[in-house]
C-alpha cells in the first residue's frame, strides 16, 4: 500500500520545501532523498505515509536537526578537497564523485575522520578515500 502513495507524498513535499527553501523542486527532491527521513517512509510500523504534507515537513526538518550543521569549515574545505581531486583522478564529474561518496559513506568517513586524514598527503587521502569505497562495494554485493 505504501509504495502507491509515497510518490505523491513525495512529490507534494518537494513542492512545499521549494516554496519554503527557495529552491528548484530538483533541489528540493534531493534534500528529501539524502535525509534521514526518507527511509521512515517505507518503515511499515511507522506509517508515515498516513501523515498530512505538513506533518512530513515537520518531520524532514526535524530529522536534519544537528545533521551537518555543526561541521566547520574547514571540514567543509577538506570534504570539498577530496571530492574535486577524487572526481579529477577518476576521469568523472565532482557531482558524480560527490554521488559516489555519498552511495558508501566516504563522505561520512572524511567527516569523521578529519582530525588524522587532513594531516595526510593528497594521494594517501585519495588512496585511503578509494580502499575504503571499495572495501563498501565488496560487502554491498
Amino acid at each position: 500500500m505504501s509504495s502507491a502513495i509515497i510518490p505523491l507524498k513525495i512529490s507534494n513535499l518537494a513542492m512545499l520545501i521549494s516554496q519554503r527553501k527557495h529552491m528548484p523542486v530538483y533541489a528540493a527532491l534531493g534534500y528529501i532523498y539524502d535525509s534521514p527521513f526518507y527511509k521512515q517512509l517505507y518503515n511499515e510500523k511507522a506509517k508515515w505515509w498516513y501523515l498530512d504534507t505538513e506533518s512530513l515537513y515537520r518531520q524532514l526538518e526535524l530529522s536534519w536537526d544537528g545533521r551537518g550543521e555543526n561541521v566547520q569549515n574547514n571540514v567543509v574545505v577538506f570534504l570539498s578537497f577530496c571530492i574535486e581531486h577524487y572526481a579529477q583522478q577518476h576521469g568523472m564529474t565532482s557531482l558524480q564523485a560527490y554521488a559516489l561518496f555519498r552511495q558508501y559513506g566516504a563522505d561520512a568517513y572524511l567527516i569523521n575522520g578529519f582530525d588524522v586524514l587532513h594531516t595526510q598527503g593528497k594521494e594517501a587521502i585519495l588512496h585511503d578515500v578509494e580502499l575504503f569505497i571499495c572495501n563498501r562495494k565488496e560487502h554491498v554485493l
